[in-house]
């Protein structure tokens, strides 16, 4: 499995996890009803969820994680 895919399965579950943790506050507070629940929950898993890229540097791929609280991407080392 390349970096890539790797990449793309682990910005699935970041996203999942947000999602879920925002649906179940949102249900568990009773702030929302009917669709409004998963269309508020999806709208901020993407702004809070972190965003990898996989760039070519020095002939290598490195991954890069870019969020909505840091200025600039990242390296990764763990991947």
């Amino acid at each position: 499995m390349n970096k890539a895919t790797k990449i793309l399965i682990i910005q699935f579950f970041c996203f999942a996890l947000i999602f879920l943790a925002t649906r179940t506050i949102i249900v568990y507070f009773n702030i929302l009803s009917g669709l409004m629940i998963p269309i508020v929950s999806g709208v901020a898993a993407i702004v809070l969820a972190p965003q990898f890229k996989v760039f070519k540097v020095d002939g290598k791929d490195t991954v890069f994680v870019a969020w909505l609280f840091s200025k600039k991407g990242k390296p990764v080392n763990w991947l």
